[in-house]
């Protein structure tokens, strides 16, 4: 599954996000995902016949970009966000590449700790 994600409109209540996945593959993963996106409004959904994927388009408003940014942070799927004005992915990781990201630092922090770490023998 793939998400893909764009600024739809900013307005008085906040920020308007749309959100699309597709590859959706299985009554479990949909299930799975209906779950993450509980907060969210479906406004569509379509169906791939040749790979058998259903995608499903959803909104939510955000009270800024940066509450946005958190929870798109947290979504474990991979997600791209989509600049409004040019059509192109944005710099920044989101989604399962920003946990994946954040884990490989923790990784290396350890590693960099044991190594600074002198023998007490």
């Amino acid at each position: 599954m793939n998400a893909t994600a764009w600024k739809y409109v900013k307005d008085i209540d906040g920020v308007i996000y749309t959100i699309q996945i597709d590859g959706i593959k299985g009554k479990r993963n949909e299930s799975n995902l209906l779950k993450e996106l509980k907060d969210w409004n479906n406004f569509g959904e379509g169906y791939d016949p040749t790979k058998k994927a259903r995608t499903l388009i959803f909104k939510k408003i955000f009270s800024s970009d940066t509450d946005w940014k958190k929870w798109a942070r947290t979504f474990p799927y991979i997600l791209v966000e989509i600049g409004s004005a040019s059509g192109k992915p944005k710099p920044y990781k989101l989604g399962l590449d920003y946990i994946k990201s954040k884990e490989k630092g923790s990784k290396k922090n350890v590693r960099k700790k044991q190594r600074g770490r002198k023998s007490t023998k």
